[in-house]
C-alpha cells in the first residue's frame, strides 16, 4: 500500500515536470508574437526564425495590414497530396486590425478592457509628448520609449 501510493506522487511528478518542459517552451515563444504589430511580428519569423509569415484571419478593417495587432498564431500545418508538409517553415498568423481603442463609429477595444486602458494610457502619452516634445532627449532610453509610443499610436512624432 505504501509502495503504490510513492508509485502514484512520483508519477504525479514526472507528469507535472514533463508537461511544464513541453508546454513551456512554447507559451514563452507565443508571447514572442502575440500583441505585436504584424510588421513587427513578421520581421522576427524572418529574420530570427527564419520563417515566413502568413496571414490566416483578419478581424477588422480599422488599419492597414502592418498594424494589425497579432492575437494568434500556429505553424502551418499544410499537407500536400503526398502528405508532406511543404510549408513547415510558415508561421500562420491570425491578426485584429480594429483600432486599439473603440470610437463612436469605428469598432475597437473597450476602454474598460486591459487592452483599451493600455491604449487610453498610450494616448495620453502621445498627448504629453507632444505638449513637450523635449522630454524625449532626456536620454537614449527616454527617446526609445518615446518612439515606441509614436509607433504605437500614430498620435505623435519623435
Amino acid at each position: 500500500m505504501i509502495s503504490n501510493r510513492i508509485v502514484r506522487i512520483l508519477g504525479a511528478a514526472v507528469a507535472a515536470i514533463l508537461s511544464v518542459a513541453v508546454l513551456g517552451s512554447g507559451i514563452a515563444w507565443a508571447d514572442a508574437l502575440i500583441g505585436q504589430t504584424y510588421d513587427d511580428a513578421a520581421a522576427m519569423i524572418s529574420s530570427k526564425w527564419n520563417g515566413k509569415a502568413v496571414i490566416g484571419t483578419v478581424n477588422g478593417d480599422q488599419l492597414q495590414t502592418g498594424d494589425c495587432i497579432v492575437t494568434g498564431w500556429h505553424k502551418s500545418t499544410y499537407l500536400d497530396a503526398s502528405g508532406k508538409n511543404r510549408r513547415s517553415d510558415e508561421i500562420v498568423l491570425h491578426l485584429n486590425c480594429n483600432k486599439r481603442l473603440a470610437s463612436p463609429g469605428h469598432p475597437g477595444n473597450s476602454s474598460m478592457s486591459p487592452d483599451g486602458v493600455t491604449a487610453k494610457k498610450d494616448e495620453a502619452a502621445a498627448a504629453n509628448i507632444n505638449k513637450n516634445p523635449q522630454f524625449c532627449n532626456q536620454s537614449d532610453a527616454v527617446l526609445q520609449w518615446c518612439q515606441k509610443v509614436c509607433n504605437r499610436t500614430g498620435l505623435c512624432e519623435v
